[in-house]
């Protein structure tokens, strides 16, 4: 195997252990690309470095770009670190059509090892693969019934902190961009079914504290993407291919007869290298002190500090009452299925977890998200509980970005409160840069109805780029590009939408919006009768004779029967009664319809200040004075 330091040339040496290139003992500059290449024709001293296996050394098989360019600029970036001529080579030789060869002499390296393993791994790994148990002598029975704490979640993040910190150490600081990363859903090993909200909370807590690590550094693929994989057949390829993804984690846990399994895996994609594995056994009443003696012991070891944020941590984050963490654990279960009848059950579970634990901050987030998802269908009744667990969230821990965030929702929806609003979502992001719902939210909530389309769209595309499957981020993503007039990519983002989450019936919805917008109705008639079908609620039963009557009055009077046939359904049916007005040029009803949209404060009531419909309304002065009454400036569309 290749020497852990390879000395060569004048004073320089490549320490593998460090991912270091030196002179004298001073780091050189290099990024990760040339080190990478550099280490591969170093450990082939002497003999051709083809360009086609630096291509799947450094991006794998499947590369769809030109890489040619790619790799001329690291040889030449190499060659400047090590001050080699190209015209009079000391060190990098080039074979012309066929790659490099390294003719320096080494000291201090034992013959290469040229094996397809050795040639496609230069990661140091400073903890090899092992299962260990960790905790009391095998076949100890433990006799005290295990009750679990949130320091469960952080004992499977700080498994794999440390070796995240090892590559985040070694990586240059001017690297082109965040390694990331995506965690599987945690496999349920237990023989107890009903235990799967336990493994599902955990994989979710689990991601939300890693993408706190350094998040300029490490981004994390939010749970909805990932769960996605969950029992998938899909390889470890397939997987980082479709998230994006550098790195999957693994992990399962099983928990049985007052004993807990937990056991990871950190694989690298591009060649599904194991770099890190490990197993612990342990009693429910040593997680806490083994959450702090673990942190401890990985910083020492791999040297990094942890960002402020990540070290310093609140307490009430946490759970001190262990019920109150299995209430919170079921509650998320819940709320994460994202349908009505789980919601107001997430909302029970909440509840009587921070009627266990009154100072649990997480779990009064989490209550505020629950209410949040509900307001959908009453802002009045939701937005106001919203707000108060949202604030007594912040009261506990002032750096949560779910409350946050759902405080900015609630200013913005509900208050018009816009420089609040703002404020609460930019410290979301701040304080957590990898929670997707936050970028989408600020998007969708604050910048769309403000009119600010180009920020609009930065925001949901780096939602979709932290949750790329969610299904309503990309619905959204649709949305947010119809209020802003781009149509075409707006129809674009929608059938994509419904690709990926072909049975999600408001991406129809607001499909069918837009078709209606661009004057394509019977286009429209499909989407909304889809989006009908699949409600599954009393729509569905009446959605093939609606579609007979739209088709057959669209057919009699164009766009006019359309709208005329669509408003016989109560309170405008997915369109609204305003819209329907305004479509109608009914302007007095529309009017009076947006008037009580106000004073009722309806869900997308902020919309009217970008909705395309009133446009032809914008000078008249009642609608300038609803816009103004609302913080919005009246305007005729998104910039």
């Amino acid at each position: 195997m290749p020497a852990d330091v390879v000395k060569f040339g004048d004073s320089l040496e490549f320490d593998r252990t460090a991912y270091e290139l030196r002179r004298s003992g001073r780091a050189l500059k290099l990024e990760r690309i040339p080190m990478e290449i550099l280490s591969l024709m170093l450990d082939r001293r002497g003999q051709l470095v083809s360009r086609e296996v630096i291509i799947e050394r450094i991006w794998g098989k499947d590369v769809y770009f030109d890489t040619d360019n790619s790799i001329n600029s690291a040889i030449r970036k190499i060659r400047q670190a090590l001050k080699d001529d190209p015209e009079n080579p000391a060190y990098i030789q080039t074979v012309t059509g066929k790659g490099y060869r390294f003719i320096a002499a080494l000291t201090g390296a034992e013959v290469p090892d040229t094996s397809p393993i050795a040639a496609a791994d230069s990661v140091t790994v400073t903890q090899p693969i092992e299962s260990a148990a960790v905790g009391p002598p095998p076949g100890t029975r433990f006799s005290t019934k295990i009750r679990w704490t949130a320091g469960l979640a952080t004992l499977i993040v700080l498994l794999a902190v440390g070796t995240f910190m090892v590559w985040l150490r070694s990586r240059p600081a001017d690297a082109p961009r965040e390694v990331m990363l995506a965690v599987l859903p945690f496999a349920n090993l237990s023989d107890d079914k009903e235990q799967e909200y336990f493994s599902d909370g955990l994989t979710e807590e689990t991601i939300t504290d890693l993408g706190e690590i350094n998040p300029e550094q490490l981004a994390v693929i939010a749970r909805t993407s990932s769960a996605a994989y969950k029992h998938t057949s899909k390889t470890i390829a397939q997987i980082g291919h479709e998230l994006g993804a550098d790195y999957v984690l693994e992990g399962s846990v099983r928990r049985e007869n007052g004993v807990v399994r937990v056991s990871a895996q950190l694989i690298r994609v591009k060649d599904q290298a194991h770099l890190w594995a490990h197993t612990y056994d342990r009693e429910s009443g040593g997680i806490l002190a083994l959450q702090n003696e673990l942190g401890r012991a990985i910083a020492q070891q791999v040297q990094v500090k942890l960002t402020p944020s990540y070290s310093n941590r609140s307490p009430s984050k946490y759970a001190a009452n262990p019920d109150a963490y299995e209430l919170y654990l079921k509650g998320r279960f819940y709320m994460n299925k994202r349908t009505w009848p789980e919601m107001p059950e997430s909302t029970v579970y909440f509840e009587k977890a921070v009627e266990k634990d009154p100072g649990y901050a997480l779990a009064y987030a989490g209550l505020a998200d629950s209410y949040l998802a509900q307001a959908i269908a009453s802002q009045q009744e939701f937005d106001p509980k919203a707000k108060a667990a949202a604030s007594r969230a912040l009261e506990l821990d002032n750096d949560l970005a779910e409350a946050h965030t759902v405080l900015g929702s609630v200013k913005a929806d509900f208050e018009y409160d816009w420089p609040g609003a703002e404020r609460e979502f930019k410290r979301a992001i701040e304080i957590d840069p990898n929670y997707a719902d936050a970028h989408y939210r600020y998007a969708w909530n604050y910048l769309t109805p403000l009119g600010k389309s180009e920020q609009a769209v930065a925001e949901m595309k780096k939602a979709l780029e932290l949750d790329p499957f969610s299904r309503i981020d990309n619905t959204v993503f649709g949305c947010v590009l119809f209020y802003g007039r781009s149509y075409d990519r707006a129809r674009e983002q929608f059938e994509k939408a419904t690709e990926l989450n072909p049975d999600f019936f408001v991406t129809y919805v607001h499909a069918a919006w837009l078709y209606s917008q661009v004057g394509q109705y019977p286009e429209a008639i499909t989407a909304l009768t889809k989006g009908r079908f699949l409600a599954g609620d009393g729509r569905a039963k009446i959605a093939a004779s609606d579609e007979v009557a739209l088709r057959k009055a669209f057919a009699m009077e164009g766009a006019r029967g359309f709208w005329k046939q669509v408003e016989k359904y109560p309170d405008g049916g997915e369109f609204g009664m305003p819209q329907i007005y305004a479509r109608l040029g009914d302007k007095e009803n529309a009017l009076q319809g947006l008037e009580r949209i106000y004073e009722e404060r309806e869900a997308l009531g902020t919309l009217v200040n970008v909705d395309p419909a009133f446009d032809p309304f914008r000078s008249d002065p009642r609608f300038q004075s609803l816009v103004k009454r609302m913080g919005l400036i009246a305007g005729t569309g998104m910039k």
